[in-house]
């Protein structure tokens, strides 16, 4: 395993998923399979994984209601700040992700052409943990998930992503963490079905890892 590729994902893991994990059991499990996906994670990681390049005007111009626009720049600055992990500050992130929840077709929707048409891939990503940490049922994150899958990255022929397009690995990672294994089952089944992405060897190197599956 290449040690780079390992402290890439050590770090990965360390920013974006600080302060996103739910206060329950789920918390202790890893976030991926650490088998095989550090193969598959750029060294200098750490030095791309950021919250939204814009300040909250492609958010605002995006047709989410004010109010979620607040919940999540808040989000966005609650997350930079490095809060402690405390009961207090979980509370106070929660309260901000139930906003989200509030008429979830408008957050499925929104997030989703965001997936599609956005270049910045920090924003992208940040909506995609955001997803992953709400309340939304499974079958709404696999929707805003495969969004971002289905616009697709350049993959290199061993299967790695540009640090600039980490959004579409972290689309991976929690995609193949839901828990609802037939919406999942289905999410796969819909990847498999992208020809754009199943005609590149590294994205099927990629696929393999995740979901011991040959495409």
């Amino acid at each position: 395993m290449n040690w780079k590729r390992t402290i890439g994902l050590a770090v990965c893991l360390s920013v974006s998923a600080y302060f996103f994990m739910e206060p329950t059991a789920q918390e202790h499990r890893p976030l991926v399979k650490k088998s095989f996906l550090p193969n598959r994670l750029p060294a200098s990681l750490h030095s791309k994984v950021a919250g939204p390049k814009n300040n909250g005007t492609e958010l605002s111009q995006s047709g989410l209601s004010a109010e979620k626009v607040a919940a999540i720049t808040q989000l966005r600055d609650f997350h930079a700040s490095r809060p402690a992990f405390n009961e207090e500050n979980i509370q106070k992130r929660q309260m901000m992700l139930e906003e989200l929840v509030k008429d979830p077709k408008e957050t499925v929707r929104i997030f989703s052409e965001l997936m599609r048409k956005s270049n910045d891939d920090g924003l992208k990503s940040f909506l995609l943990n955001l997803t992953m940490n709400t309340k939304l049922e499974d079958e709404e994150k696999a929707e805003i998930f495969l969004a971002r899958l289905k616009a697709g990255a350049s993959f290199s022929q061993a299967g790695l992503v540009s640090d600039e397009q980490m959004s579409f690995m972290i689309g991976l990672t929690h995609l193949s963490r839901l828990e609802n294994q037939e919406v999942k089952k289905q999410a796969i089944e819909d990847l498999k079905e992208e020809s754009a992405l199943t005609s590149s060897a590294g994205f099927r190197a990629i696929f393999k890892d995740y979901f011991q599956e040959v495409i």
